[in-house]
């Protein structure tokens, strides 16, 4: 079997997650502000997230059928695996750095937005002053522009890996 890697699915599995992330979070924020839903912008933001990894999943459908192809049908487990690896890692990769454009030129307010909006959530859901104070060190953290950063890579990274483990159950070639 030949050494085959998916490098076209995964840049553009990446590519894909990265705007899709960006465009639908500011998408469905400013639906949710315009017609005052009440949905908190945390949440918007998380299943935002959430649906990247649909989009994850598939791409690393399509960079293990890839391999498989490019193999005469045959796929073992550990190339499903490393297949899937390498989209997520690319994938986190890519979106990372979209994270980067985004937070420091498309939106440099971000980090402020997101905490002011953490604490109208806090504030909302009845959290007490002093648990407000002490959470804020922790959502500064989470909201800068570096931890957006983290957040991608290392999401985007070890959702993938779990997905490939077990997709590459099902696509590996049959003995």
């Amino acid at each position: 079997m030949s050494k085959k890697y998916p490098w076209k699915q995964a840049i553009l599995t990446g590519l894909i997650v990265a705007v899709f992330a960006i465009s639908s979070f500011t998408f469905f924020d400013s639906l949710n502000n315009h017609f005052a839903w009440g949905i908190h912008t945390a949440t918007v933001r998380g299943l935002t997230g959430l649906l990247t990894l649909i989009i994850l999943g598939i791409g690393i459908y399509t960079g293990m059928g890839s391999i498989k192809r490019s193999n005469s049908g045959k796929l073992t487990y550990g190339q499903a695996v490393l297949a899937g690896f390498i989209i997520a890692l690319t994938t986190g990769i890519i979106t990372a750095l979209a994270g980067l454009i985004y937070c420091n030129s498309i939106n440099p307010g971000y980090a402020v937005y997101m905490l002011a909006e953490s604490k109208k959530a806090m504030i909302a859901d009845g959290k007490s002053p002093a648990e407000i104070a002490a959470s804020m060190p922790g959502l500064q953290r989470q909201w800068t522009t570096g931890g957006q950063m983290v957040q991608a890579l290392v999401g985007q990274t070890v959702c993938g890996t779990v997905i490939a483990l077990v997709m590459g159950l099902f696509l590996k070639t049959k003995k």
